[in-house]
């Protein structure tokens, strides 16, 4: 009787199972467009009620569609054997570490990466958050890694890789039901977007494999025709403005046209295209900045558009012109930021991160010289694996063409971009000059940094973390930005990771370029918040062929207050000597020179070029004590490539009586047979009083500049 009892249950069981496989695939195949003119097969099993042989024969028919991204050839892999070994063997390791339950979040573009590596001893835990950051749990559930087992199955042929990723996704399916519970964790919104993405280029390296299955094929389907509805189900005004809602639309778009030959694909094509337009309208700036003024996340964002692009011309559908200009726009602001050693700036929540791949694929997808000049002279292994040898063959004919500019201001954006050349040793320094970004944003108004000689000098402090306690407070303050400070108290005031109790602004931005000189200046209102309201006002000049920067900070109130400046460096590769600072590499060693008395500190403190990681550092600040209105006048330049005299100089009215510095300042410089000299106003005593003498040269205006040559001698008037 025992045993009776034990086929009884074994026969109970395996019936259950074969009751839940029959349902699962008549659920998918009632989705499925039956009229569809390739699925003729599929058709006339569902009809005669032989739905395993139907979805036998779906399986059959997804093994031959073409793919929505896939386009590598099976004879590409040995070109990307024998050109991309390292690749190759990064690929394959981690997909090894994959196999064994083994994380670590290292890819370019993962928007948080860790350096700890994490292993479950048995299952995959879904939900779990190691480290206390609930970033680690939405990074596992984006599952970007699976990617690398797809990889590694065509790389190798080995048919554990797909038999893994069978696995995991239908371990991941089982243990993650779409319920209210998940939807803040292994079920929100993004990373639903996300994994559309890296579920279906994973299926499509691996959908030859003996271990996709009918039964697997209708789990799969399943379960990504639910990411399908759970998206296209809401679409809030959180999403409208975020970068949220885009990869939320991309993900559907990439199931669209996944999914061409179900029912609902119209429709969601139709929905998609729609929402991602009224994203693109909303969130990306007339200059092709993403609002939120983070490279990092305009480039999450820009990725999902150049995958729209994509797909869109793989499949010959019309987008809408907003979408195809803006996206290129985008591509052009990557362009106007980029710094000589070809990475994006760590403005906002961003990470110190190559971006040739994604102009890369910009410039094949929009057939652009100039976008090429900034991208990889041939396809990298991303794009091989993406588009294929043929395709980069068709790359490789795109002759590069070098901008047309150098420095450039994106007036939407409020950023100052100067450059000297579009070389590898070019000079590039950025002015942040207007804060829009909210969550992603930092209290950096006014923020100055400086590339110069191959390597970063002044730095963005970066992100660090999302974890709301006291190092994204420190990460996210003034003081890690190249700014400036009133009585150590900061510009924006920080309430927890994504706001702000109070928002710094700024008004009067005002920039000018000309072929040897850029200057950019802005007022930061936000001290004007206190008790004795404090003006603060920032001007920077950039004299190019020497560089050589002057900067004028000037600070107005009516008592007394403690002012400061801050500059922070990537490293402890800086001195505090002789009343300046000066970094103490082998050469090209940068000094930041007060004009005017000051004090100045050097302390140990942090950098932070990616999620996860932070290095040691040194910040000066440079400060003073005063009251009424006070300036600081400082100049930045390399002592070893420019010997550079500089002075404080005298200013007169037009009847030769000598002004206060309350009302207008000037500074010489002079190095080689140049001198120049530059006049500014903080406070012109009457509309009409307006004319000046410096250096026995009457002049006129706001901001002036002063160049003589020998006996020669040009005034520029920056600004009136």
């Amino acid at each position: 009787m025992k045993f009776e009892r034990i086929i009884v249950i074994i026969s109970c069981v395996l019936m259950c199972g074969f009751a839940t496989a029959q349902n699962a695939n008549s659920l998918l195949l009632e989705k499925v467009n039956l009229q569809h003119t390739q699925l003729g097969k599929v058709h006339k099993y569902v009809i005669s009620g032989q739905t395993d042989q139907a979805v036998y024969e779906l399986l059959q028919y997804y093994r031959l569609k073409n793919n929505n991204y896939l386009k590598v050839s099976t004879d590409d892999i040995l070109y990307l054997k024998n050109d991309f070994k390292e690749e190759v063997e990064k690929t394959i390791r981690t997909a090894d570490e994959v196999l064994n339950h083994y994380f670590l979040f290292r890819y370019d573009w993962d928007m948080e990466k860790t350096n700890i590596p994490h292993q479950f001893e048995n299952e995959i835990n879904w939900t779990a958050i190691p480290n206390g950051d609930e970033e680690w749990c939405y990074m596992l559930n984006r599952h970007r890694f699976w990617i690398d087992l797809g990889k590694a199955y065509l790389l190798t042929g080995d048919e554990k890789y797909a038999k893994g990723f069978v696995n995991q996704v239908t371990h991941w399916i089982d243990e993650n039901p779409l319920e209210e519970r998940l939807k803040h964790l292994s079920w929100r919104r993004i990373e639903a977007g996300i994994r559309c993405e890296n579920w279906i280029k994973t299926f499509e390296y691996v959908k030859e494999s003996k271990h996709v299955t009918p039964e697997f094929l209708s789990k799969f389907l399943n379960s990504l025709y639910q990411h399908g509805e759970y998206i296209n189900s809401s679409f809030s005004n959180f999403s409208k403005t975020s970068n949220w809602g885009v990869i939320e639309y991309h993900g559907l778009f990439s199931l669209a046209h996944f999914f061409d030959e179900f029912k609902i694909a119209p429709k969601w094509q139709e929905n998609a295209i729609k929402k991602l337009t009224t994203c693109i309208n909303l969130q990306v700036l007339s200059d092709g900045n993403h609002w939120e003024q983070s490279p990092m996340y305009h480039n999450e964002v820009f990725h999902c558009y150049l995958n729209v692009c994509f797909i869109a011309k793989n499949k010959k559908i019309e987008l809408p012109e907003p979408v195809l200009e803006k996206t290129k726009a985008m591509a052009y602001a990557n362009v106007k930021w980029q710094k000589p050693n070809f990475k994006q700036p760590l403005l906002g929540d961003s990470d110190d991160t190559d971006i040739r791949g994604l102009l890369t694929l910009a410039a094949y997808l929009f057939t652009d010289p100039i976008l090429k000049s900034r991208a990889f002279t041939s396809f990298d292994y991303e794009n091989v694996f993406l588009l294929g040898k043929k395709a980069s063959k068709e790359y490789e004919v795109i002759v590069p063409q070098k901008p047309d500019f150098l420095s450039t201001y994106q007036k939407g954006a409020g950023d100052f971009y100067m450059r000297t050349s579009w070389n590898k040793d070019a000079t590039y320094a950025s002015l942040h000059l207007r804060k829009l970004g909210c969550g992603h944003g930092h209290d950096n108004l006014l923020h100055f940094t400086l590339f110069a000689n191959g390597r970063d000098y002044l730095v963005d402090g970066g992100r660090y973390t999302y974890v709301n306690n006291e190092w994204r407070e420190y990460f996210k303050s003034n003081k890690a930005h190249n700014t400036l400070g009133v009585d150590n108290l900061p510009n924006s005031i920080y309430q927890d990771s994504w706001t702000n109790k109070y928002e710094a602004r700024s008004q009067g931005i005002y920039t000018v370029s000309e072929e040897n000189f850029d200057y950019g200046e802005a007022e930061n209102t936000a001290y004007k918040r206190l008790d004795d309201p404090v003006s603060l006002k920032r001007r920077v000049l950039f004299l190019k062929k020497a560089n050589v920067w002057l900067i004028f900070d000037s600070f107005s109130a009516k008592h007394t207050h403690t002012y400061s400046q801050y500059f922070n460096f990537p490293n402890n590769n800086v001195d505090l000597k002789d009343g300046r600072i000066e970094t103490n590499y082998k050469n090209d060693n940068l000094r930041i020179q007060p004009i005017k008395n000051l004090e100045i500190k050097l302390s140990d403190e942090w950098w932070s070029q990616e999620y996860n990681l932070k290095t040691e550092c040194k910040r000066a600040e440079f400060y003073k004590k005063a009251t009424g209105f006070t300036s600081f006048l400082t100049a930045l330049y390399f002592p070893q490539q420019v010997k550079l005299q500089y002075e404080k100089t005298p200013v007169y009215n037009r009847n030769n009586i000598a002004l206060a510095d309350k009302d207008v300042e000037a500074v010489t410089v002079t190095f080689g047979n140049k001198e120049y000299t530059l006049l500014v106003v903080h406070n012109s005593p009457a509309p009409a009083a307006h004319f000046y003498i410096v250096k026995n040269q009457m002049v006129s205006g706001e901001v002036v500049l002063i160049e003589k040559t020998g006996e020669v001698v040009k005034s520029y008037t920056i600004k009136n």
